[in-house]
């Protein structure tokens, strides 16, 4: 007599997932709640992703510093103290919130919690600075905006307020994901604002979560055999049933190097599951979820990473702009807490103890820091290295072009021009890691100076040495002031 035992999917109820992706009340175009986007990042298997892979990929290295017009060691301030701050922690925090629910802020927070005091930036460095990142239901009831278009703070967010404590407007920096759009209200910010990053992909992501339980399905279903046996007749007694449930337990703890016997009208098979093929199906899921994010689906799509994007590939052009694309959303972030690092790094008291190494000692603390902040530059580097073997191709592009420099210059250049000429090809050579391993050193100097005495390399020969110092003797005897005859004088 055949049994069949039914089983569950492995999804519990009541459960943030089970609540919010297994309801049928979900529709493509549904708004996500802040309940909804909260669990989604929380608990989905793609939240963490879909939230954090272009921020941790637009923030993998470091912005380059530049002061044009103040030596390194105040650059190396500014990133020591942007260390301290914790900027780039913070930075990625506000974000991560404004993509999560589509709105969040970041405070600066006084020690007297006194927040409704203006900003001063110049006292920044006297207090000891603390920061807050806030999503929106911190900030709920103050992100209700101007409706009227003739006002000119129409769908514009200047301030905060976080349970009843009004934040003064250069405290804090409100961060928009996605432009607000005129009488659309945000369910996940409580305002009329931004979007959340789930507001597109809610359904499909519902759709990824039922390609995991068909997965948790067939693992379970992969360990089933079927056993083909004889059933007993429609007349059967206490002992044959007995004998039956003893053979199936049998063939239940069969194990490896055990012999199981059965009659030859009998088979034991596995379940076939060779044709049940959904990859494709998860596949386009992936890509569906990426296309409502506006993303590359290689974010989410691990196999497409393994494949490798070298430089100039289209896979490599999409990933690099969107990335680009990330970096400039976060430029507001970066320019407030540029603003509070400066402010902090190059105070009054870090002015006096470098006074005298500045390249004009005699400026005032006002002319320095104006000079600071004007000539500062920040750049953010390739968002997808090349390869070595691409590096190796373009150094070697690199070192024929500079070899075509000296070619045609060196020809035409005597005395310490020709000497500035050499060090300029060795500085380019050393450049050139991955070509030339080990750093390449001559004395421009003395290149310098056989050139001015008409001894040039390529016609030095083996008596080129003894011919220079000769010819330096030279010099330097007619440098000599000549002798005076006493007989003749006088």
């Amino acid at each position: 007599m055949s049994s069949i035992e039914l089983i569950s999917s492995g999804v519990e109820e009541n459960t943030p997932l089970y609540n919010i992706l297994m309801t049928k009340t979900l529709v493509p175009g549904q708004t996500p709640s802040y309940e909804i986007c909260k669990d989604l990042y929380l608990y989905h298997p793609l939240g963490k992703k879909i939230i954090d892979a272009p921020i941790s990929r637009a923030m993998n290295k470091r912005r380059e510093i530049v002061v044009l017009e103040q030596p390194d060691f105040v650059v190396r301030r500014f990133d020591e103290k942007w260390d301290e701050l914790q900027a780039d922690y913070y930075i990625a925090d506000c974000y991560r919130l404004s993509r999560i629910y589509g709105i969040s802020s970041l405070a600066i927070v006084p020690e007297n919690g006194d927040t409704s005091s203006p900003l001063k930036p110049k006292e920044l460095w006297k207090d000891k600075i603390r920061f807050n990142s806030l999503d929106p239901l911190n900030t709920a009831g103050s992100m209700v905006g101007v409706l009227d278009p003739n006002q000119p703070d129409f769908l514009k967010y200047s301030s905060i307020a976080v349970q009843g404590k009004q934040y003064s407007p250069g405290r804090a920096h409100i961060q928009l994901y996605e432009n607000p759009v005129y009488l659309s209200f945000t369910n996940s910010a409580f305002g009329y604002v931004g979007r959340s990053a789930f507001n597109r992909c809610l359904y499909p992501m519902q759709s990824y979560l039922q390609s995991m339980i068909a997965d948790n399905l067939v693992m379970v279903k992969s360990g089933v055999l079927i056993a083909k046996v004889d059933q007993p007749g429609s007349i059967i007694d206490k002992l044959q049933t007995a004998a039956q449930s003893i053979r199936l337990s049998i063939l239940k703890g069969a194990r490896t190097g055990n012999t199981v016997a059965i009659k030859p009208t009998e088979a034991i098979e596995s379940l076939d599951l060779h044709y049940l093929d959904y990859q494709k199906q998860r596949l386009n899921i992936l890509e569906t979820i990426a296309l409502s994010l506006d993303m590359p689906a290689q974010f989410l799509t691990s196999d497409a990473l393994s494949q490798g994007f070298g430089e100039g590939t289209e896979d490599a052009k999409l990933i690099t702009s969107y990335i680009d694309r990330v970096r400039l959303d976060m430029k507001n972030l970066y320019d407030f807490m540029d603003m509070v690092v400066m402010h902090s790094a190059w105070n009054p008291a870090y002015f006096e103890s470098v006074r005298s190494q500045l390249k004009d000692p005699l400026m005032s603390y006002e002319e320095f820091f104006n000079s600071c902040r004007r000539s500062f530059r920040s750049r953010w580097p390739d968002a997808l290295e090349p390869s070595k073997k691409e590096r190796i191709e373009q150094q070697r592009i690199s070192y024929e072009s500079v070899l075509q420099v000296w070619n045609s210059l060196s020809r035409t250049t005597e005395g310490n021009n020709k000497g500035h000429l050499m060090q300029w090809v060795v500085d380019n050579l050393n450049e050139m890691n991955d070509l030339f391993p080990n750093k390449l050193k001559i004395d421009s100097s003395e290149i310098a100076l056989r050139s001015a005495l008409g001894l040039d390399q390529d016609a030095g020969g083996p008596n080129a040495a003894g011919a220079t110092q000769a010819t330096r003797s030279e010099v330097v005897q007619e440098q000599k002031p000549p002798k005076i005859n006493n007989k003749r004088d006088k």
